[in-house]
């Protein structure tokens, strides 16, 4: 008998190998969300809360420098270009303007006593203004802006869902986008959570207590909700000292140094404090290089490639700022924060001023009384608004003294397992030079700025780029306890240094960001038009 050839089976049409491979991709979607930690999962669950909080409570353009970063990304969205720092016929565009006048947001600047206007009679008037929007009426926001000097990478990625959006009205554009950018909270916890399992290891409170005091920390939660670059520029410097971690662990591999590279160009191009992870950068390299010894060609490979990213980075911005009418990287910032006499004899004494009281030696600090209270607990636990919404002064001194007590805790607990510290000096070397480094440019920068003027230019949600350097020494030191007690500690730490500022002002929010009772048949109609706005008290100043 002949044999029959083997039937070959004729193959899909293209849309149906598309719809039958829509249920593998569920499939795999379903298991990846199951695969994360429950733990973890309920505090990206309790980020994202807060963040909708935040967003909720908080009128538009009321945080820190908010106006002008959105007129920045407006610009940027509409035009392709990036507003001027010096010159232009106005920082915001008019729909901006439009905004700020029919809801009074400008008066709120500052003065946390102020309402913005939302009675019937307003919404009306800006719902007319609204309609008459001129052509060009989002692009006209040309400068001088003075966010104008950041680079372009977080108004870029945030230009994408801006044109999605454009179609709603300002606020709830506004409302949205808040949220959107957000996700670089959420993007900071689960870092978080991966930095922790590299040196914590993997007991799981300890992971939990690091990353839940640094998703509960309040000006961070606030930030995530607000339009500026430092939510983006903290999730990038997080990743990045993952990547670093990871690089002096487990070796020196081309994708490892990439990825560090990556990360540090990226925060580069973010904001001017990204440059900060440069050093650390280089560090992580030869750390790596001094522990796995590679050959010279690999050695020189990893070299070439990290200093090319980083090369094409700022190639990549200059070229940008050339085409957006700006000469210089920065638009001359480091121009002129580089101009002036540098005295290193006055430039150490004001550090050390800065932290500790100044000796009968020493010239006095240049600039006001501003130090370490009001920038490592005054503002980087909680300064709302624009500086201007704060805790009662007894939490501020109780925060204060936890902090004192947590580093003596940390000192302790380091001479105890200082074995352990030296077997990880790697990761340890790491850490401590995001940290050196971090706080030696904020305080260059400062000291410049104070030979020009009296501003010090430097608070508390600049150290948030290296907010994890805040959860692991917590956890560490309450992992150092006898078992018994570190689990028990860990929880009374969280609810006392995190949760309790949180609700401590409670009683004083009604007066600054709480809403007050609208009047019945005014909410609805607000709602419906305006979301966020909506939302904030009623009585305007």
């Amino acid at each position: 008998m002949a044999q029959s050839s083997p039937t070959v089976p004729t193959p899909l049409p293209r849309q149906s190998r598309l719809r039958a491979a829509r249920p593998r991709r569920r499939l795999r979607l379903v298991e990846r969300i199951r695969s994360i930690p429950l733990s973890l999962g309920l505090i990206l669950i309790a980020g994202a809360l807060m963040t909708c909080a935040w967003d909720i409570s908080v009128p538009p353009f009321q945080g820190p420098d908010e106006d002008y970063h959105f007129a920045y990304l407006q610009h940027l969205a509409e035009t392709g270009h990036a507003p001027s720092a010096v010159a232009g016929n106005g920082v915001q565009s008019i729909e901006q303007q439009d905004v700020l006048s029919a809801f009074n947001l400008e008066a709120l600047r500052g003065d946390a006593t102020g309402r913005p206007a939302w009675s019937a009679e307003d919404l009306a008037r800006w719902r007319a203004v609204a309609k008459i929007l001129p052509k060009g009426g989002r692009s006209d926001g040309e400068g001088p802006n003075p966010q104008a000097r950041n680079p372009p990478l977080y108004y870029a990625i945030m230009a994408i869902p801006y044109r999605l959006l454009v179609w709603l009205p300002l606020p709830k554009r506004l409302f949205l986008l808040r949220l959107i950018s957000g996700l670089s909270f959420l993007a900071t916890i689960a870092l978080m959570w991966l930095i922790a399992g590299e040196v914590l290891g993997p007991v799981r409170w300890k992971r939990v207590l690091a990353t839940g005091v640094v998703a509960l920390e309040p000006q961070l939660s606030f930030m995530s909700a607000i339009i500026n670059t430092d939510s983006l520029l903290i999730a990038l410097t997080t990743g990045f000292l993952l990547a670093a971690l990871r690089l002096v662990k487990r070796g020196p591999s081309t994708g490892r140094v990439l990825a560090a590279a990556g990360l540090s160009a990226a925060a580069i191009l973010t904001h001017g404090r990204g440059i900060a992870t440069v050093p650390v950068l280089a560090l992580a390299i030869v750390v790596a290089w001094v522990r796995y010894r590679p050959s010279r060609r690999e050695a020189a490979t990893q070299g070439a490639l990290a200093a090319g990213v980083g090369a094409a980075a700022l190639a990549g911005y200059y070229l940008f700022s050339r085409s957006s009418g700006s000469g210089s990287l920065y638009d001359g910032d480091v121009t002129a924060l580089n101009s002036g006499a540098f005295n290193l004899r006055q430039f150490l004494s004001s550090i050390y001023q800065f932290y500790l009281p100044r000796l009968s030696t020493l010239k006095p600090r240049l600039g006001p009384s501003y130090g370490y209270r009001q920038v490592f607990i005054e503002t980087f636990y909680g300064a709302f608004g624009w500086l201007e919404v704060t805790f009662k002064p007894g939490i501020y001194d109780a925060l204060q003294v936890a902090s004192a007590l947590g580093l003596i805790g940390l000192y302790t607990a380091c001479v105890a397992r200082w074995r352990r510290l030296r077997q990880e000096w790697p990761m340890v070397v790491v850490m401590l030079s995001l940290l050196l480094s971090t706080l030696l440019l904020l305080h260059y920068v400062s000291y410049r700025s104070l030979l020009l003027g009296s501003d010090p230019l430097i608070v508390g949600r600049y150290l948030l780029p290296m907010i994890s350097l805040f959860g692991l020494p917590i956890a560490f030191t309450v992992g150092s306890l006898p078992r018994r007690l570190g689990p028990p500690v860990a929880a009374v730490k969280v609810l006392a240094v995190i949760v309790g500022p949180q609700l401590g002002p409670a009683a004083a929010l009604p007066t600054t960001l709480m809403p007050q009772s609208p009047p019945a048949k005014v909410l609805p109609v607000i709602v419906s038009e305006t979301g966020v706005v909506t939302l904030t008290p009623t009585s305007a100043k």
